[in-house]
């Protein structure tokens, strides 16, 4: 399979890398000096492993990298990894992950699948679908940490993909290699996965700060010493 990864910072990277291991992969991002760089093997920030398998990706020739939106014209599937910045009050910037996938749009194919796993509001794919129906748009929520980021991306307990019909098989034959459970249902639904993971790890992070607070203020610990 032909796969664009648009977007290569982060989860670009790491998703076209990883990728490369099973599909020809085209990393696009319109980022000249991070490009650079990949092609050079070297990826945007440090991940553990992330340059050596860039390296194998470009060496085997199942991997390059472009700043040249119509290299998507060819792609079965574009996969949009754009880690969604936050300014200083972590509000999400979404123009700018919509304003760059608006310039790939119009250059593909019809039926192409456009996998969304930047983090975008729910009803994006509805409203992309709208604005572009000769085009399946489908949601496949990112997991992955800094640090551990290669190692959760080979070996997921899950891929949570949701897609219309028309795009499963193509999404089934991409993702498969991987080799972990595919849980398919509505774009809808993943797109509030991802909102609700989020949700809860900061529920989690703001639940264990109270009762650090309250075990100081009664002499306990809540590291559990």
């Amino acid at each position: 399979m032909n796969i664009t990864v648009l977007g290569l910072w982060h989860l670009g990277s790491v998703t076209a890398a990883g990728m490369a291991q099973h599909h020809r992969i085209t990393g696009l991002d319109f980022d000249e000096s991070a490009v650079t760089g990949l092609q050079a093997g070297r990826a945007p920030l440090h991940e553990p492993g992330l340059d050596a398998l860039l390296a194998a990706g470009l060496a085997s020739g199942q991997l390059s990298f472009s700043t040249d939106a119509q290299t998507a014209a060819t792609a079965d599937v574009v996969w949009v990894c754009y880690d969604t910045p936050v300014d200083a009050d972590d509000r999400s910037d979404l123009d700018g992950v919509q304003a760059r996938l608006a310039r790939v749009l119009p250059t593909l194919r019809p039926d192409t699948v456009v996998l969304l796993s930047s983090q975008l509001p729910v009803g994006t794919c509805a409203r992309l679908a709208l604005e572009h129906p000769a085009l399946h748009f489908a949601c496949s929520p990112e997991n992955l940490r800094l640090g551990k980021a290669l190692e959760a991306f080979e070996k997921p307990a899950r891929i949570i993909v949701g897609a219309p019909a028309a795009a499963r098989a193509t999404l089934e034959k991409m993702l498969t290699p991987i080799g972990a459970p595919l849980v398919w249902m509505r774009p809808e639904s993943a797109e509030m996965v991802k909102h609700a993971l989020n949700s809860f790890l900061a529920l989690s992070v703001a639940y264990i700060n109270e009762i650090a607070t309250l075990s100081e203020t009664v002499g306990a610990d809540a590291s559990g010493s």
